[in-house]
C-alpha cells in the first residue's frame, strides 16, 4: 500500500514539474514577443536626405554659371514665380540675374563668375547663421551682400556687422518669398575698410553670399566671393592660399597677404598663428601669444608668408575665433584679389570644376586622401596622397568631375585657382560640403491604432 502511494506521489511530482516547465516556456515565448514586437511609441522610421542648396547669381551682365556634379539633378530659378524643381539636361547652368535652387544631392555645386577676374564659391544653405570674414565698405568697394529666400513665404534675418572699433547696431531685413535681396556694403558700412558680417536667420529658408569687388573709377581692382563659415573654432585651418610659382613667378607679377581675425564672443583671445607649407611650419615673429580683442576686426599683414608656393595658415586660440586671408595679386598691370576662408574636416567632397586646372592643398597631422577625377581629355585620374602636416597637388590637366576622399579624421582641404595660359583671375575655396546629410523620424502607419469610438 505504501509502495503504491509513493508511486502515485512520484507521478504527481513529474506532472507538476512538466506543468511548471511548460508554463515557464510560455512566459519566455510571450516575453520574446513583447520584446521584439514594435511598440506603438517606437513605430517610426528614420529617413536621411540632403537639403537643397542655393547657387548665387551676381547679375550686372557678369558671366557666371552654376556647376552641378550631375546633369540629372533637378533645379529651379529663384525668380519670384518658379515653384517646381525641373530636371535638367546639363551640369552647367548659365546664371543671369536670378539665383538657382539645386535639389539636395551628395555633391557640392559651385558658382563660377568671370569678368576680367575669377570668383568661385560653393553653393550652400544656411544652418541658421553664416559668417563672412571679409569684404569692405571703403571708397573702392563695389561689394554686395546677397540674401536669398528660396522658400514660399517671407523670411527675415538679422545682420550683425563688426569693424575694427567694435560691433555696429544689428539690422533686421525682410526678404520676400522666392527672391533675392542685394545690399551694397558701402551702404551698410560706408568708408570702413575692414569688416566682418554675420547673417542670422530668424524665419524662413535663407542662404547668404558676400561678393567683394573693388574698383577705382572704371578700372577693376579684382573681385572674389568670401565663402561663408558657420561657427567659430579654437583651432582654425585655412588650407588653401597661394604664392606665385612656375611661369607666374616673374618681376611683373606680385602678391601680398593679409590675415583677418575676429573673436565673436565677449572675451579677448590669446592667439598663435602658424604658417604651414612643404618647407615645414613656423610661427612668424609677432604672431605668437597675440592678444586679439573681442568683437573687433583685426588685420595683420603676413609679411613672412611664402610668396613662391602654396601654403596654409593655422590659428590656435584659447577662445573660438574666425579668420580669413586676403591675397592681393598683380598680374602685369592687372590687379586681382582672392579670399581664403576656414575649412571643415574633410570626409568626401565632390564637385564639377568645369575644366579648371586647380591646385589642391591638404592639412593634417597625418594626411591620407584619394583624388579621383576626370580630365578634360576624358582620361581618368586616380591619385593617393600621404604626408604629415601639409601636402599640395597640381592637376596635370583641366578637370571636370573631381572627388576627394579622406581616409582618416583631422584632415582639411582647399582649392586654389590661378591663371593659366589664356586664363584670367584667381580664387580660393575650402573643401566644405554645401549641405550635410539630415536625418528625420517619420511615423509608420498602423491600422491597429485607429479607434472607431
Amino acid at each position: 500500500m505504501r509502495q503504491k502511494l509513493l508511486t502515485l506521489s512520484s507521478k504527481n511530482a513529474v506532472k507538476l514539474n512538466i506543468k511548471v516547465i511548460v508554463l515557464c516556456l510560455m512566459l519566455l515565448i510571450l516575453a520574446g514577443f513583447s520584446y521584439f514586437a514594435p511598440e506603438r511609441s517606437e513605430q517610426v522610421k528614420l529617413t536621411s536626405s540632403y537639403p537643397a542648396t542655393v547657387c548665387p547669381a551676381i547679375g550686372n551682365k557678369v558671366s557666371s554659371i552654376a556647376a552641378l556634379t550631375n546633369s540629372k539633378v533637378n533645379r529651379r530659378s529663384i525668380d519670384g514665380t518658379s515653384k517646381r524643381l525641373n530636371p535638367g539636361k546639363s551640369s552647367a547652368i548659365a546664371l543671369k540675374d536670378n539665383a538657382v535652387l539645386v535639389e539636395g544631392n551628395p555633391g557640392t555645386s559651385l558658382t563660377f563668375a568671370n569678368n576680367g577676374w575669377k570668383a568661385v564659391v560653393p553653393c550652400s544653405i544656411s544652418n541658421g547663421e553664416q559668417w563672412f570674414i571679409g569684404g569692405s565698405g571703403a571708397l573702392t568697394s563695389k561689394s554686395y551682400l546677397f540674401i536669398i529666400n528660396s522658400g514660399f513665404s517671407e523670411s527675415s534675418v538679422e545682420v550683425k556687422i563688426f569693424t575694427p572699433n567694435g560691433p555696429l547696431e544689428p539690422k533686421s531685413i525682410s526678404i520676400p518669398q522666392n527672391s533675392t535681396k542685394k545690399i551694397s556694403l558701402d551702404s551698410l558700412v560706408p568708408g570702413e575698410e575692414s569688416i566682418a558680417i554675420a547673417v542670422s536667420t530668424k524665419s524662413g529658408r535663407v542662404s547668404s553670399y558676400l561678393f567683394d569687388e573693388r574698383k577705382k573709377g572704371l578700372k577693376s581692382l579684382g573681385a572674389d566671393f568670401v565663402s561663408p563659415v558657420t561657427i567659430a573654432r579654437k583651432v582654425l585651418t585655412i588650407p588653401a592660399i597661394s604664392g606665385l610659382s612656375g611661369k607666374l613667378a616673374s618681376n611683373s607679377n606680385s602678391v601680398s597677404h593679409v590675415l583677418r581675425l575676429l573673436v565673436p564672443a565677449t572675451i579677448d583671445a590669446n592667439v598663435d598663428v602658424t604658417i604651414n607649407s612643404n618647407d615645414g611650419n613656423f610661427i612668424p615673429v609677432g604672431l605668437s601669444q597675440l592678444d586679439v580683442k573681442s568683437q573687433k576686426v583685426l588685420d595683420i599683414p603676413l609679411t613672412f608668408a611664402k610668396i613662391d608656393q602654396p601654403f596654409s595658415v593655422i590659428v590656435n586660440s584659447d577662445q573660438p575665433i574666425l579668420a580669413s586671408v586676403l591675397s592681393s595679386f598683380t598680374y602685369g598691370k592687372n590687379p586681382e584679389i582672392a579670399w581664403a576662408t576656414g575649412s571643415d574636416d574633410l570626409k568626401r567632397w565632390s564637385v564639377n570644376l568645369t575644366g579648371s586646372r586647380p591646385i589642391l592643398n591638404f592639412v593634417g597631422d597625418q594626411i591620407n586622401v584619394q583624388i579621383s577625377a576626370t580630365g578634360t581629355n576624358g582620361k581618368k585620374i586616380v591619385k593617393k596622397l600621404s604626408a604629415s602636416n601639409f601636402v599640395t597637388w597640381k592637376a596635370p590637366v583641366g578637370l571636370n568631375r573631381l572627388e576627394v576622399t579622406a581616409s582618416r579624421d583631422g584632415i582639411s582641404g582647399g582649392v586654389i585657382f590661378l591663371p593659366e595660359v589664356g586664363g584670367i583671375g584667381s580664387s580660393y575655396i575650402p573643401m566644405n560640403n554645401g549641405a550635410n546629410l539630415e536625418t528625420a523620424a517619420e511615423p509608420i502607419s498602423d491600422a491597429k491604432v485607429i479607434s472607431r469610438g
